[in-house]
């Protein structure tokens, strides 16, 4: 019997473990979250592609990006708060889904940032 108790503690300590790393993650990737949005914020074109892989920082042009900046821009400036959705898994990617709410607005986004390796490998705003 006294393996019972080894064994729902070695369970128990899994759990932990695994919460523990998710929640690191969701920290890391939240991080990552508010430098893209800062850079959008700031209409820093480089500070935007720094941490994307080799593919992202190619298919965002600088003229696409300067422009979703002068749009969104002024409302990121003003505050946003993030509500994390959800993390997916598509095409290689884990994805991850936050609303985004605007602090002097009634208009809310969806952030879906794609990462591969550590790196952004697609970052959307809808």
């Amino acid at each position: 019997m006294k393996t019972l108790p080894i064994i729902i503690t070695g369970i128990l300590s899994l759990f932990t473990l695994s919460s523990a790393f998710a929640e690191q993650e969701m920290k890391t990737e939240h991080i990552v979250l508010s430098q893209l949005m800062n850079a959008i914020a700031d209409n820093d074109y480089e500070a935007f592609l720094s941490n994307g892989t080799p593919t992202f920082k190619k298919n965002i042009p600088k003229q696409a990006f300067s422009s979703v900046s002068d749009q969104l821009a002024p409302l990121i400036r003003k505050g946003y708060t993030t509500e994390y959705l959800s993390k997916l898994h598509q095409n290689g990617n884990t994805v991850h889904l936050w609303k985004i709410s605007y602090v002097d607005s009634k208009e809310n986004s969806v952030a879906k940032m794609g990462v591969i390796d550590g790196k952004v490998s697609g970052f959307w705003l809808f």
